[in-house]
């Protein structure tokens, strides 16, 4: 059972107050730089050049930036005005032209119907205050035979380990909603009149986890109080989660990610 929620407005909130100051963070974070998905992402898009694609919460930019030399024109989200502009200022740097930016929530996306080839969703669903509505609003945008490409965290079937991981992404990061499941994923694609092609483990590197930590600015106190709970975590959830101890010191641990590919008929 996963405990309540604060309701939309504090969520939202709540991303913007977390993300403002680490902009520029997530800009150079390697692990959002350079993570294997984004080559994945394009690969499973087959993208063909005439493509308008929508990188919905684009962060750093990356995914846009991945697209972008593939397709006719990305437009980059994000509902952090400071993650927006992060995000130009690094893209427009690679002499990138063929980018927009546009501050928009996840779940009402100012598209006008059937106008999108590809919308990309890329390590920030489990932030949204309602992933339902942002299903629905990337339906809505997308042309006949158009794709919705998710990367990210991805809940488990197992309740005690969801509930594990589901505690320590949100200790470290308080606007983590939720992971689903690919189980869910399929749900909410199915009620918004989508078809899952493709669900894929990303299997991704540990967390560092004073980079980890470090990058969402998150209090030092906190920071020890989250790492003694792990060292004090039954030993088959340290191992599930690949909890690294180095002179009792916690150096790192493992998410789980994954990849899925959705299609509107």
């Amino acid at each position: 059972m996963h405990p309540e929620m604060p309701d939309h407005a504090a969520i939202k909130a709540l991303v913007q107050s977390q993300f403002a100051p680490a902009a520029q963070d997530y800009v150079t974070s390697a692990t959002h730089a350079h993570g294997s998905d984004l080559a994945r992402l394009v690969a499973l898009a087959k993208p063909r050049g005439h493509e308008v694609v929508l990188d919905v919460a684009t962060g750093g930019g990356h995914t846009a930036l991945a697209f972008a030399p593939h397709v006719r024109y990305v437009v980059a989200s994000d509902l952090t005005l400071s993650m927006l502009q992060a995000a130009r200022q690094h893209i427009q740097a690679q002499g990138v032209q063929n980018v927009g930016y546009l501050r928009a929530e996840a779940e009402q996306l100012p598209c006008p119907a059937a106008s999108l080839d590809m919308i990309t969703c890329r390590v920030a669903a489990h932030h949204f205050a309602d992933v339902r509505a942002f299903v629905q609003s990337a339906a809505a945008a997308l042309r006949p035979g158009g794709l919705l490409l998710i990367s990210d965290h991805i809940g488990l079937e197992d309740p005690e380990e969801d509930a594990f991981m589901d505690r320590f992404e949100r200790w470290r990061d308080p606007s983590h909603v939720r992971a689903y499941s690919y189980a869910e994923w399929r749900s909410f694609c199915a009620a918004a009149g989508l078809q899952v092609e493709v669900c894929e483990d990303d299997q991704r590197e540990a967390y560092q986890f004073d980079s980890w930590t470090a990058r969402i600015r998150m209090p030092e106190a906190e920071r020890d109080a989250l790492a003694a709970w792990l060292l004090a975590a039954p030993a088959h959830l340290r191992t599930r989660f690949g909890v690294v101890v180095q002179n009792g010191r916690v150096v790192a641990l493992q998410g789980t990610f994954g990849i899925i590919v959705v299609r509107k008929g």
